[in-house]
């Protein structure tokens, strides 16, 4: 929120810097005024907001350090795999019962198993991608596949599709079809985070790394603020936007903002050595598109992957835009590509979410399950 406040009071400045000498129309100076008024009109509605998500916990089958497998099924239906990004909580997979991913798997008859990683604890401070999916994705698999009484489908958001990709190709038995939603692949493309963390070190290369080692050194973990700095780049103006447009929303779509803002300031830090994978070797050295990024006790290479494979591309994401997202369905042999219209959260939370992105998911496991 304080980044936020000072892009907003940074752009609202520069909107009140006249190309010609003299005085600044009043008209500029009030308009500039309204655009700061409003947006913290909207920062204290939304905390004063009556509406919250419930904070309900579905069942935990199995544990292990701060990572839990949840059942969000009700113990019934077809099991399904679901793993959330390690940036930010795994909540906005079921952000609100009109516009929940998990409840509409559920209402579909499918049993949808969330593996939410947690904030790291002292257990997970030293763990790197590898750690998280031999430790953490590898027995919440088996425990999936027991229960489905053979391979499961799997499904994963962001990074979470990183991380099912790799189980769809390293655990081939274990997965019965993967789907991945927003998932960054080829970071050399698409996504300007890449090419700015590239100019900040073209000095060093190292200094990137050994900055986030001192930085794990000195709090133990990666603060989350680190990280969402990069992500707030991507459009400066957004809260400044958004949370004016806040002061006249109502109903569902002021719940689903609230919902959501919710979520993006829970903060979840981030494992160091995770932080430089992400940061450094994912975007620096685009180690995923190489094949190099190695779990589970061997490189991630997308054409061993052989069961259906269904991924969102959104055609408006930032974070993973088509020409990054593309790489890895491109690679997996008869992979398909839907384009919803809409942004890497909108495929979530977004109007659009349940007809482009969770029916075509529906549709496909079912299709999948015939087979």
């Amino acid at each position: 929120m304080p980044l936020h406040l000072a892009q907003a009071a940074a752009l609202v400045g520069q909107a009140t810097l006249s190309p010609e000498p003299g005085p600044l129309p009043l008209d500029r100076a009030a308009a500039a005024g309204d655009m700061l008024e409003d947006m913290l009109a909207g920062i204290a509605r939304w905390r004063a907001h009556e509406w919250r998500r419930p904070e309900e916990r579905a069942p935990v089958l199995w544990s292990d350090g701060a990572t839990e497998l949840r059942d969000h099924g009700g113990g019934t239906g077809r099991p399904v795999l679901v793993l959330p990004s390690l940036i930010n909580g795994s909540e906005v997979l079921d952000i609100h019962p009109e516009r929940s991913l998990l409840g509409t798997l559920r209402a579909a008859g499918l049993r949808p198993l969330l593996l939410d990683w947690g904030v790291p604890g002292a257990e997970e401070h030293g763990f790197g991608l590898a750690d998280y999916a031999d430790l953490r994705l590898r027995p919440a698999l088996a425990v999936a596949r027991v229960l489905a009484g053979g391979p499961v489908p799997v499904l994963g958001y962001c990074m979470g599709g990183a991380m099912a990709a790799a189980a769809a190709a390293r655990r081939a038995s274990d997965v019965a079809a993967l789907v991945t939603i927003g998932t960054p692949w080829n970071c050399q493309e698409g996504i300007w985070i890449a090419r700015m963390v590239r100019e900040l070190v073209r000095p060093d290369p190292a200094m990137a790394r050994a900055a986030l080692q001192t930085m794990g050194a000195s709090f133990g973990l990666i603060p989350h603020d680190a990280v969402q700095t990069l992500f707030a780049g991507l459009d400066p103006g957004l809260a400044l936007r958004k949370f004016a447009r806040f002061t006249r929303m109502e109903g569902l779509e002021a719940e689903l903002f609230v919902a959501v803002e919710d979520w993006l300031n829970r903060p979840v830090p981030l494992a160091p050595a995770v932080a430089e994978e992400v940061l450094i070797d994912w975007q620096l050295h685009n180690t995923l598109a190489a094949g190099v990024w190695e779990v589970m006790g061997g490189p991630v290479t997308p054409d061993a992957i052989a069961c259906p494979t269904l991924s969102f591309c959104a055609r408006r994401d930032r974070i993973a835009p088509p020409a990054n997202a593309d790489a890895l369905p491109g690679a997996i042999p008869g992979a398909r590509i839907a384009r919803p219209d809409t942004g890497h959260v909108g495929m979530i939370v977004g109007q659009k979410a349940r007809a482009e992105v969770f029916e075509p998911i529906v549709d496909f496991l079912d299709n999948v399950r015939i087979c």
